[in-house]
């Protein structure tokens, strides 16, 4: 028994299908968007692996991004994020804006130094206006929550033997607010937190409130790093101080504000138990000269020590254009005396901002 259609029956049928087809091409049409995208952007090259697509949720979801500097290592690519999911935000929707929400898990990001390829690709790194379009094209909306699940961020400096690495890892970063959804009436009305772990077993914490609206944003934000081993930063060190340490710990701890493009606020570093000079290795390593300027700088750090906290430290200012911020030398070494015969500092976020 034949089955007649009816004209609007077909007509039916043949949307439900179109959108079907669309449905089942729409992720392929996505990603090819995201790789143009990525591609476009100067000095780097870039793909994803896979593209997802919730409908119902308004959102998308991008598997495997990979982001290389066109002349950088290829060993540490500048940007890999294992999933990133970028979305409606409801509780904006419900309180009459359109925003989105952007999480990322296991994202890595690596800042490389110190070698010819990655010097060159610097010239051509993108600028912050490359940066937004960017953004903009692959999430058409203000962005109001910002999520990192086990982030990391590296800088890796090849011109060190051996190469010297800094991590941050095991990030959690939440950022709130960025679109100011939620109008709290401040001059700093978003909110961000951060955790994680650094190299040398250290403790990271941070929060900051922002207006992430301004093209320079202002901010207002404290920061400290505790418990890290300092002879896990050895490669630093022997870069940039030329000597390296046997033992020792490391806390920190900064407040930083900007407004206006002004900088103002200050570095608390906090040295214990250092020890410099190990005679038979260090002469063994770098001769007897290398091991009488360890010695050196050992009798400095024994004069400059806080005898009863077996502790160095200092307070170091920081002002100035947020172009061109300053440091005082001075005023650091007078405060490193301060600390070791005057009057000591205390560890801890001073809040004097």
């Amino acid at each position: 028994m034949a089955i007649h259609l009816t004209r609007p029956l077909k007509i039916g049928l043949v949307v439900v299908l179109l959108l079907l087809a669309f449905r089942i091409a729409l992720p392929y049409l996505v990603k090819n968007y995201v790789n143009k995208t990525l591609e476009e952007l100067p000095g780097y090259t870039g793909y994803v692996e896979d593209v997802d697509i919730s409908l119902l949720r308004g959102a998308y979801q991008i598997d495997g991004l990979v982001l290389k500097e066109e002349k950088g290592s290829e060993k540490y690519p500048f940007l890999t994020i294992q999933e990133t999911d970028l979305s409606i935000e409801w509780k904006a929707l419900f309180k009459g804006r359109l925003a989105g929400e952007v999480t990322m898990l296991n994202p890595v990001m690596n800042l490389v130094t110190g070698n010819a390829q990655s010097s060159k690709a610097a010239k051509d790194d993108p600028t912050i206006d490359h940066w937004t379009e960017v953004v903009k094209d692959l999430m058409p909306m203000k962005i109001n929550r910002f999520e990192v699940h086990n982030g990391k961020l590296a800088f890796i400096d090849f011109s060190a033997s051996p190469d010297a690495k800094l991590d941050i890892h095991n990030m959690e970063l939440v950022a709130l607010n960025l679109a100011n959804v939620e109008n709290t009436g401040g001059k700093l009305p978003s909110s961000v937190k951060v955790t994680g772990k650094s190299i040398g077993g250290g403790t990271v914490k941070g929060k900051m409130r922002v207006n992430a609206l301004k093209r320079i944003p202002d901010f207002d934000s404290d920061f400290q790093i505790t418990g890290v081993n300092l002879t896990s930063l050895n490669g630093f060190i022997k870069r940039y101080a030329k000597f390296d340490v046997e033992r020792g710990k490391l806390d920190l701890y900064s407040e930083v504000k900007l407004m206006d493009g002004q900088l103002k606020g200050y570095i608390k570093p906090f040295f214990e138990e250092v020890k410099v000079l190990n005679w038979k290795k260090d002469k063994k390593e770098g001769g007897v000269l290398s091991a009488v300027k360890e010695a050196v700088i050992g009798v400095f750090a024994e004069a400059a020590e806080n005898q009863k906290r077996d502790q160095i430290a200092t307070h170091i200012p920081i002002t100035g254009n947020i172009n061109n911020p300053k440091t005082d030398g001075w005023e650091t070494f007078v405060n490193v005396i301060k600390h070791a015969f005057i009057n000591a500092f205390s560890k801890g976020i001073e809040n004097s901002l």
